[in-house]
């Protein structure tokens, strides 16, 4: 099986969640610090999911899914605790949504790596399925060299990269240019 990795914008985007436990509290936070609209359809939710619910931060409608529920979403994550319900779930979504199975990654048409952010810094781990502990602990040794002073360091890189462009020097000026930023900042670190 082969995937085609990408950082997806969700700014604005209506993504719903269906379920609101433990996998599903995690999917939700995910997607609003990404910037989606979410909505969540679940009959119970837990305390966290309730949380922001009162914050506004969410919407929740209080049911068992049906596919009205989900069919205009950009993306769906099916994330109930009732492996039937997920793969109905997933039968129901249009072709140009996409979907993610959180039992069952191969159902939908995307999951979601194991992720490590330090500011504008992004490194996603996937094993495509096979053990997503072994992405976590990938993920957690790649924490250890990737440290808290990389977003600093990415800050700097993109102040300068941004100078650079509107310089007017040809291109191999401007990556050599690239290159000496990269160099200056990691001879002080």
């Amino acid at each position: 099986m082969s995937h085609y990795p990408i950082m997806l914008d969700l700014k604005g985007k209506d993504a719903v969640v269906i379920g609101g436990g433990k996998v599903a509290n995690r999917k939700i936070r995910s997607l609003v610090e990404a910037g989606a609209k979410v909505t969540v359809v679940s009959p119970d939710v837990n305390d966290n999911v309730k949380k922001l619910v009162q914050r506004e931060q969410i919407n929740w409608i209080k049911k068992q899914a049906e596919a009205e529920d989900y069919q205009d979403a950009f993306v769906v994550i099916a994330a109930t605790n009732d492996p039937d319900v997920n793969q109905r779930i997933a039968a129901q979504t249009r072709k140009n949504q996409l979907v993610n199975v959180v039992d069952d990654p191969g159902t939908g048409n995307f999951h979601v790596p194991a992720k490590l952010s330090r500011g504008r810094l992004t490194i996603a781990v996937s094993t495509g399925g096979a053990s997503p502990i072994i992405a976590k602990r990938i993920r957690d040794e790649l924490a250890q060299t990737y440290d808290a002073t990389y977003e600093e360091y990415m800050d700097h890189l993109f102040d300068c990269r941004q100078k650079i462009k509107r310089m007017t020097l040809n291109e191999p000026e401007k990556q050599k240019l690239l290159e000496e930023c990269t160099s200056s900042w990691e001879k002080k670190s």
